[in-house]
């Protein structure tokens, strides 16, 4: 199983820096960068070239209907491997899912409801509380 990272401009190589920097080198994860230099085949080609000598792969994309994740899409539809997409999924859900992943032997599909379901529980708004004091407890 391989997780192919993917979105525009630097947003994969950005995900790997911080990966990297929080777990060093895990394995299985490949960042593909979509820049301002490439065209859709090209990115196209490099997405075929990652899932090379694999039986099953998850795309992480950054944006729902974004070039990356329609190309994957694309090749999902045209491959005879097992391949799920994704779009908006987090860090976190990365950080944890890829620790993991050359044990993760379920399908794309399951390893995608994965990513996204993470992303969900850890996509928060932090909430300010006042906590009152009683100055007439006893100790601290």
């Amino acid at each position: 199983m391989k997780i192919i990272v993917s979105g525009h401009g630097n947003y994969a190589s950005g995900l790997h820096s911080t990966i990297h920097l929080l777990a060093g080198d895990v394995a299985n994860i490949e960042y593909v960068d979509f820049t301002d230099n490439m065209n859709d085949i090209q990115l196209s080609e490099r997405f075929q070239r990652a899932v090379i000598g694999e039986d099953s792969a998850v795309f992480m994309c950054d944006l729902l209907g974004g070039t990356p994740f329609k190309e994957a899409v694309k090749l999902s539809q045209v491959s005879q491997k097992d391949i799920a997409v994704t779009s908006g999924c987090n860090v976190g859900a990365l950080l944890e899912v890829g620790i993991e992943l050359t044990a993760y032997s379920a399908s794309a599909e399951k390893l995608a409801k994965k990513l996204v379901e993470i992303s969900q529980v850890q996509t928060k708004v932090f909430h300010h509380r006042v906590i009152q004091v009683n100055d007439e407890a006893e100790g601290i």
